[in-house]
C-alpha cells in the first residue's frame, strides 16, 4: 500500500524551503552574512548558479527570509524566457505595483506604459535611458529610507535593458545599502545573460554554483519525504535525478499516488516492477498533475500559454469563463502547490512545471493557443507588449491581426520597438501595404536599427507617395544617415527634400534646419547660414516654431564658431522665445541651452554659462540623453579653464558613464587626458591621445581639443621638437588661426613653445592673429590671450603682466600661470632676476595648486636655464587624497551625505544630474579612502564632531 508522503505542492512555504535546502547549509551561511552587511548599510552582490531544479530559487526564499527578518525591504521577481523581447520586463516584475508604499513607482509605470517618451532623436535607446534613470533614481531614493534587497531569478532569460540596470547597481554597490541577488542557468555563450555573468565576476561578485546533492543527502532528503529509510530499489531509482533536489521531490511525488512505494516498516521500498516508473521529470510532473481534477488540468494547459505569471483578468479572457467558474479550479491548483498568488498575480510555483505543460503541445498546436490568445488579449485591451508576444508566437499574422497591429503601433513602438519591428515584418507578409512599410521605416528608426531603416526608407520611396508622406519618408531617411555619420550624405538628402515640388513650407523649412546643422558639422559655414536662414525664414512664415528655432540655434553654432559671439546669443534668445520659453521639449533635437553657454563662456560670463549648462543636461535627461554627453564635455571644458579640475572629472565621467548618440566620448577623454598630463599622471586617457588616429574627430569644433592633447603628451614626454610641429601642421599650415573659435584656448602652449624653439615666424603669425581675433572680441581671455603671443613675440614683459591681469578677470588661473611664467623668463633675460623670482613663486604656487605638477617642473627647469633657482618648489600643492583633497563641491556633497540625502536629492540640490552626484560621491569615498556611503557619513559626523 502507499505511503502518506509529505512532498512537493501540498507543503507550506518553510516545510518546502526546508526540504529542498537540504545539504546547503554553507551557502545559506554566506548569505546570511551578506544580509548582515547590507543591513550594515554595505552594498553586496552575489550569483548563484545551477541547473534547473538545483535549489536557487529556494535559495532566493531562504534570502527573502533573512532580509525580511533583518528588516531589508524585499524586491523580487522572475525574468521570463518569453519576455526577453520586452524592456525591462525583469526589473518591472521585482518592483510591483504598490504605488502608494513606493515612492517613483507611479512614474516608472508611466514610462514603461509609454506616457513620457523621449525625443525622437533618442529613440528606443533614449527611452530606456529614461526609464533606467528613473529606476536607479528611485532605488536610490529607497535604499537612503533603508536597506533594500533586489533578488531576480533566472537572469539568464533576463531582457537587454534589465540586465544593463542591473549592472550598473552592481557599479554603485558602494554607495548604496543594497543586495542584488541573482540565479543563473548555466548559459551559452555569447548572450546578454552570460555577458552580464562576465562582468560581475569582473568586479569581483562571487558566484555560488549549487552543485547535486551526495548519495547520502539524497537519502536523507528521501527519508523526510517518505517518513522512512530509503531501501535499495528505491536508492536507486532516485539516482536517476542526479542529486538534483526538485528531481528527487517529483520523483517521490509521482510514486507517492501509487501503489508503489511499500512502507512496511522503517525502510520504504519501491516494488520490483518498472512499469510504472516515471522514465523523466516530466513524466513525473503529469503523474503528479493527474492527481488534480479535469477541470483544473485544463485550465492549466492553456494558462501555462500566458507566461509565468498572469493577471486573473487576462485568465477569463482567455478561458472564456466567467471568474466564478474558476475560483474552484484555481483554488485548487493553488492548494496543490502548483499556483501561487504573486503582486496581485498568480503565477506558476515552478516554472519547470509551467514549461511542461507548453511543451506537451505540437509546435502547430502551440502556435495556433498563441494566436487565440493574442487575440484574447486584444479583445480586452490588455497592455500592447502582452498582445505582441502572443502574437510573435504565432506561426502567421491574419488580417485582424494586422487590424491591431496598426491602432497599437504608437504604444508598441515606444514599449517594445524590438516586437514592433518583427510582428511589422510578419505583417507585411500577411498583408503588404504602403502603409506597413511606411510605418516599419519609424519603427527600425526608433530602435536604432539605422542601416535598416535606411534601406527600408529608400525602397519606400522606388514607389509613388503623396508629397507629404515623401516628406516624412525622406525626414527619416535623413536621420538614418546622419545618425550612421555620413554627413556630406545627409545635407544632399535634405537638399533633395526641400526642393520637392509641392512639398508644405513647414517641411521644405525643417529640411533647410537639418541642412544647415549637417553643413555646420563639417565645416561648411557660408552654406549653413544660407540654408539656416531659409529655415528662420520657413518657419516664421509657416507658423512652424520649432522649425523657427532650429534654424536659429544652429545660425547661432555658425556665428559662434566664426566669432560673432553677441549676434549669436542673440539669436539664441529669439530662439528661446520662438520655443516659448526655456523649457524644451523632448522631441526637439536642438540644444540651445549649450550654444548659449559657449557663447557665455567665450564672453567670460562663466557663472551663467555654467548655469546653462547644468540646465541643458537637466533637460536633456528628460528628452531621454541625446545631447547629455555634449553638455557633460562642456562643462568639463568650462571648470577645465576655472581651475575646478576634479570637478571636470567629474563631468567627464560622468558623461562616459551615460550612453552617447553624438559619439563625444573622445573630447571627454581628451579632457580627462589634459588634466592627467598636467598633473604627470599617466591613466587610460592619457594613452588614448597618444595612440588616437590623426583625424579623430576631424571636422568637429573640438578637433582642436585632440591637437592640443596629443602635442601636450609629447612636450611632457621630452619631444618639445614633436609637439611643436604637431600645432605647426594644425594651425599655422592650415590656415587655422582666425577662422574657428576656441582655438585660442592652445594658443599660449604653442606661443611657449615657438618662443623656446626660436621660430620668430610663427610667433609673429600668432600674435598678429591674435591682436585681430581681440580687435573683434575684445572679452578678457582673448585679450588676454593676445597680449601673451604678442608679449613673447615682441619679448615685451609688460604686455605678459597685462595678458595675466585680463586672465585673472576672465578666471582662469592656469592662464594667468602661463602669463607670469612667461614674463618671468623675459625679466630674467633682461636681468630682473628678483622680480623674475617673484613671479616664477607666483606661476609655481599656481600650478602646484591646480595639481599641475609638470607645468611647475617645466617652468623652474626653464628659469633655471636663465640662471634662476627656486628656493623652496614646495609652495601650497594639491592634495591628492585626504580631507585637504576635497573641492568646494565635494565637501558639499559629503555635508548632505552625512545628513542621509540620497543622490537624487544631492542632484536636486546641486542642480545637476543623478549621474554627476553619484560620481561626486564615489570621488570623496575614493579620497577619503572609505569603501561605503555610511563609512563616509560616520567619518563626515565625527571630523564635525571633532
Amino acid at each position: 500500500m502507499a505511503s502518506s508522503v509529505m512532498v512537493g505542492w501540498q507543503e507550506d512555504n518553510g516545510d518546502l524551503m526546508a526540504t529542498t535546502l537540504r545539504g546547503r547549509d554553507d551557502e545559506q551561511a554566506r548569505l546570511d552574512l551578506l544580509v548582515q552587511q547590507v543591513a550594515a548599510g554595505q552594498g553586496r552582490a552575489m550569483v548563484l548558479r545551477g541547473e534547473p531544479g538545483i535549489g536557487k530559487s529556494a535559495m532566493l526564499d531562504v534570502a527573502e527570509a533573512f532580509c525580511r527578518r533583518a528588516g531589508i525591504s524585499v524586491l523580487r521577481g522572475q525574468a521570463s524566457e518569453m519576455d526577453h523581447w520586452l524592456p525591462f520586463a525583469a526589473l518591472s516584475d521585482c518592483l510591483g505595483t504598490d504605488t502608494a508604499e513606493r515612492p517613483g513607482l507611479a512614474r516608472i509605470r508611466s514610462l514603461l506604459r509609454g506616457d513620457e517618451r523621449a525625443g525622437a532623436l533618442a529613440g528606443a535607446a533614449g527611452q530606456e535611458f529614461l526609464i533606467a534613470e528613473a529606476i536607479l533614481s528611485s532605488l536610490d531614493d529607497w535604499c537612503s529610507a533603508g536597506p533594500v534587497a533586489l533578488l531576480v531569478d533566472d537572469v539568464h532569460w533576463a531582457d537587454t535593458a534589465s540586465l544593463a540596470v542591473i549592472h550598473r547597481l552592481v557599479r554603485a554597490l558602494d554607495q548604496l545599502p543594497l543586495l542584488v541577488l541573482l540565479t543563473s542557468r548555466p548559459v551559452p555563450e555569447p548572450s546578454p545573460g552570460s555577458r552580464l555573468l562576465v562582468s560581475l565576476e569582473e568586479q569581483k561578485v562571487p558566484t555560488v554554483t549549487l552543485g547535486p546533492l551526495d548519495e547520502d543527502k539524497v537519502a536523507e532528503l528521501v527519508a523526510e519525504l517518505t517518513g522512512a529509510c530509503p531501501g535499495d530499489r528505491l536508492r536507486d531509482l532516485v539516482a536517476g535525478a542526479a542529486g538534483n533536489p526538485l528531481y528527487v521531490i517529483e520523483l517521490i511525488s509521482a510514486l507517492s499516488g501509487t501503489d508503489r512505494l511499500d512502507a512496511g516498516g522503517p525502510i520504504e521500498e519501491v516494488d520490483g516492477g518498472d512499469s510504472l516508473v516515471p522514465g523523466s521529470l516530466n513524466a513525473a510532473i503529469f503523474q503528479r498533475l493527474g492527481s488534480l481534477s479535469a477541470g483544473t488540468r485544463e485550465m492549466l494547459r492553456i494558462v501555462a500559454l500566458l507566461g509565468r505569471a498572469f493577471s486573473a483578468a487576462e485568465m477569463t479572457a482567455v478561458l472564456q469563463r466567467p471568474v466564478t467558474e474558476l475560483l474552484a479550479p484555481v483554488a485548487e491548483a493553488i492548494t496543490a502547490g502548483v499556483l501561487e498568488e504573486r503582486g496581485g498575480l498568480l503565477a506558476f510555483r515552478h516554472d519547470l512545471i509551467r514549461r511542461a505543460v507548453v511543451q506537451s503541445y505540437s509546435q502547430a498546436v502551440r502556435t495556433a493557443l498563441h494566436q487565440q490568445i493574442g487575440v484574447a488579449l486584444a479583445a480586452m485591451n490588455a497592455p500592447v507588449e502582452r498582445v505582441a508576444e502572443h502574437l510573435l508566437e504565432a506561426s502567421q499574422l491574419s488580417e485582424r491581426d494586422v487590424e491591431w497591429l496598426r491602432g497599437a503601433l504608437d504604444s508598441l513602438v515606444v514599449r517594445a520597438p524590438r516586437l514592433a519591428v518583427e510582428l511589422l515584418h510578419r505583417a507585411q507578409d500577411c498583408s503588404p501595404s504602403d502603409e506597413l512599410d511606411f510605418e516599419l521605416v519609424r519603427a527600425l528608426l526608433w530602435a536604432g536599427r539605422l542601416p535598416e531603416a535606411e534601406r527600408a526608407a529608400q525602397l519606400l520611396l522606388t514607389r509613388p507617395l503623396a508629397v507629404e508622406q515623401e516628406g516624412v519618408v525622406r525626414w527619416w531617411l535623413a536621420q538614418a544617415v546622419l545618425q550612421q555619420g555620413r554627413v556630406p550624405e545627409a545635407v544632399s538628402v535634405a537638399r533633395k527634400a526641400a526642393s520637392l515640388a509641392g512639398i508644405p513650407q513647414a517641411q521644405a523649412a525643417r529640411f533647410h534646419a537639418l541642412e544647415a546643422q549637417a553643413l555646420q558639422l563639417v565645416v561648411r559655414l557660408d552654406e549653413a547660414e544660407r540654408a539656416a536662414d531659409l529655415a528662420v525664414s520657413g518657419g516664421r512664415q509657416s507658423g512652424d516654431a520649432y522649425t523657427t528655432a532650429y534654424g536659429l540655434t544652429t545660425h547661432a553654432a555658425v556665428l559662434l564658431v566664426t566669432r560673432r559671439v553677441e549676434e549669436a546669443l542673440a539669436l539664441i534668445d529669439e530662439a528661446f522665445v520662438a520655443l516659448g520659453g526655456r523649457e524644451i521639449q523632448p522631441d526637439v533635437q536642438i540644444a540651445p541651452h549649450l550654444a548659449r553657454g559657449y557663447c557665455l563662456a567665450d564672453l567670460d560670463r562663466v557663472a551663467e554659462a555654467y548655469e546653462d549648462f547644468r540646465e541643458g543636461v537637466r533637460q536633456s535627461e528628460r528628452a531621454g540623453g541625446a545631447f547629455l554627453t555634449w553638455h557633460q564635455s562642456a562643462i568639463a571644458s568650462l571648470e577645465f579653464l576655472r581651475g575646478n579640475w576634479d570637478d571636470a572629472l567629474t563631468a567627464v565621467q560622468t558623461g562616459l558613464d551615460a550612453r552617447d548618440p553624438l559619439d563625444v566620448g573622445p573630447d571627454l577623454r581628451a579632457w580627462a587626458a589634459m588634466i592627467n598630463i598636467r598633473r604627470g599622471q599617466r591613466t587610460e586617457h592619457t594613452e588614448f591621445v597618444r595612440t588616437a588616429p590623426p583625424d579623430l574627430r576631424a571636422y568637429s569644433y573640438m578637433e582642436y581639443l585632440h591637437w592640443w592633447a596629443r602635442a601636450m603628451a609629447l612636450d611632457a614626454g621630452g619631444d618639445s621638437e614633436g609637439a611643436f610641429r604637431l600645432l605647426e601642421s594644425f594651425l599655422w599650415e592650415s590656415d587655422r588661426l582666425t577662422n574657428v573659435a576656441m582655438l585660442d584656448q592652445l594658443f599660449p602652449d604653442a606661443a611657449r613653445l615657438a618662443f623656446c624653439l626660436g621660430r620668430a615666424d610663427r610667433l609673429a603669425a600668432l600674435g598678429a592673429s591674435t591682436r585681430e581675433i581681440a580687435a573683434f572680441q575684445p572679452s578678457p581671455n582673448k585679450r588676454g590671450t593676445a597680449a601673451l603671443c604678442r608679449g613673447l613675440a615682441e619679448s615685451d614683459h609688460s604686455l605678459l603682466a597685462e595678458s595675466a591681469d585680463a586672465y585673472q578677470t576672465a578666471g582662469r588661473p592656469l592662464f594667468v600661470a602661463f602669463a607670469q611664467e612667461n614674463e618671468a623668463v623675459l625679466r630674467a633675460r633682461a636681468g630682473h632676476l628678483s622680480q623674475a623670482g617673484t613671479l616664477l613663486s607666483q606661476a609655481v604656487r599656481t600650478y602646484l595648486t591646480l595639481g599641475a605638477d609638470w607645468d611647475a617642473r617645466r617652468a623652474e627647469d626653464r628659469l633655471s636655464l636663465e640662471g634662476l633657482k627656486l628656493e623652496s618648489r614646495r609652495a601650497p600643492t594639491k592634495a591628492a587624497t585626504g580631507w585637504d583633497a576635497l573641492t568646494t563641491t565635494e565637501r558639499l556633497v559629503l555635508s548632505m551625505v552625512a545628513e542621509g540625502c540620497s543622490n537624487p536629492q544631492i542632484a536636486e540640490r546641486l542642480y545637476v544630474s543623478r549621474r554627476t552626484a553619484q560620481t561626486h560621491v564615489s570621488r570623496v569615498m575614493a579620497k577619503l579612502g572609505k569603501s561605503s556611503r555610511a563609512e563616509l557619513a560616520v567619518a563626515a559626523m565625527l571630523r564635525t564632531e571633532a
